[in-house]
Formats: structure tokens, sequence, C-alpha cells
């Protein structure tokens, strides 16, 4: 009832700005696993949602939020395109990418937490707060800033607000958070852009994964972003809604598969 009530006033919501919404049948392309998926196109000012219920629901960003760090960093002046690295404590970590010195580009293809949380630390809370109050970033709740709620580990370089904690977000506040960034013109915006490619061609694909895990089972998994066609961009979000999936290594590769999942409705779904 209150997934029903939250979406009867985002529609209402919609239409007061004059946009439209349209529910749309993907499920074939998340082929047996649940999910919600959000499209945008400002031109037309119109939404179209697959599992309308599920994407008012609001679930942690996990490395989603590397979007907004990153926009967060470039616009403060902590790091700028050029001068990006941060040093290496030296520590061994998992994995074995992330045991160097990265810059920006880096550590977001790598999703390098511990270079995030670095820049994060750089940021005072209060700011943190405007950018999120500035850009409507789903609950804004940045209370659990060194992320103690997360259990998955011990180590407080992978920890944060925005892993399995306070910070939370739904697939339509993602879309629309993306489309509010991106309408901007400026040095922030356009090296962020660069580092979010995904797929260069005639339809350029921009976005970022995301993996939450909680009691050692998937809570989310994200892959969020836009695509440009014919000069104009739409925004989306996926997210899948599964815990547990008999697909060969879901635990570990969720966000691998909402990627794949967006890749496919973008090239052969024609959304838009």
């Amino acid at each position: 009832m209150k997934s029903i009530l939250l979406l009867t006033f985002t529609l209402l919501l919609f239409s007061c700005h004059k946009e439209t919404t349209e529910e749309i049948d993907l499920s074939p392309y998340f082929k047996g696993i649940n999910g919600s998926a959000v499209f945008y196109n400002p031109a037309l000012q119109t939404y179209k949602i697959h599992n309308p219920s599920l994407s008012c629901n609001q679930s942690s960003p996990c490395s989603t939020f590397k979007i907004m760090s990153a926009y967060m960093a470039l616009s403060e002046n902590i790091i700028t395109q050029e001068n990006s690295n941060i040093e290496w404590s030296g520590k061994d970590y998992e994995n074995p990418a992330w045991n160097k010195n990265m810059n920006i580009k880096e550590a977001f293809k790598t999703s390098c937490v511990w270079y995030f949380r670095t820049l994060i630390n750089q940021i005072p809370q209060q700011t943190v707060k405007n950018y999120l109050q500035k850009y409507h970033y789903g609950n804004q709740d940045i209370s659990d800033w060194y992320g103690h709620q997360n259990t998955n580990t011990d180590i407080a370089e992978f920890k944060g607000f925005w892993i399995e904690s306070s910070l939370q977000i739904s697939p339509l506040e993602q879309v629309k958070f993306l489309e509010k960034l991106f309408s901007e013109e400026n040095q922030a915006t356009q090296t962020l852009k660069n580092i979010m490619l995904v797929k260069d061609g005639a339809v350029k694909i921009y976005g970022k994964t995301g993996l939450g895990i909680k009691n050692d089972l998937v809570d989310t998994a994200w892959f969020v972003g836009f695509y440009e066609q014919n000069d104009h961009k739409i925004f989306f979000a996926v997210r899948l809604h599964d815990k547990t999936n008999s697909i060969k290594d879901y635990r570990h590769l969720a966000s691998f598969y909402a990627k794949q999942i967006t890749l496919d409705i973008i090239q052969n779904a024609n959304v838009f």
C-alpha cells in the first residue's frame, strides 16, 4: 500500500510539471530476474517505467553514488581532470586492481572504494548535505557518515553512508538526479561524462554499476546513467530486486547482469 501511495503521489507530481508516464513491459530482457527500469526522455518529457511499484522503493545507491562523489570532488576543486591522483596506502586489498596509486578515471572504472572514501573525507559534511539537497538525491540522509550500519566489512575505507547504510534512493529518484545534474554544462559535468563512458559509437552510453550485499545475499544491483541518441540524452536506472537467483555467480555478478540487461534494452527495445 505504501509503494502504491508513493507511486500515485509521484505521478501526480509529474503531471503538475506536464510530464507523462507510461508503463512498459521489459520482462523479456530481464530473463526471469525480478527488477525495475526507468527511462526518461527530457525532450518529450516522458517517463517509461517497467515495474512501477518497485521503481519508487528506495535502497542503497552503493557504487552508483560514485557519480555524485566524483561530481562534488570536481566541483569543489579537490581534484581536477588533470590532477586527480591519490596515493595508495600500500595496504593489500582483495581486489588487485585497487593496489596502486589511482586517478579518477581508473578509480571510477574499477569502482575503487578506498579512492572515493578518501574524496568524501575531504568534503565537509554540510557541503555534502547541500549537494544532496540541491539535486534531490534520495532521502539525503548522511547521518551514518562512517557507514557503521554496514556489517559486511570491518575495513574503514570500505564503509560509508552510501554503502548499505543511511543514504537511500529509488530508481525514479536516480533518473531525476541524473537529468538535473547533466542539464548543467560545466567542466565538472564534462569530466564526469568522460569517465562514465561505457560504450562508444552511434549511440553513446554512459553509466555506473552498483552492488549491495546484506546477510551475504544480493540486496540491490544497479546500472544507472544515460545514453545519447540523435543529439538527445535519455536517462535510465535499472535495478534488480532478486536477493538470490539460480544464475551462476549471481551473488557476485548481479550488477553486471543489471548492466547487460540495460545495454540490451537500449540497443534492442526501442524505448524511445
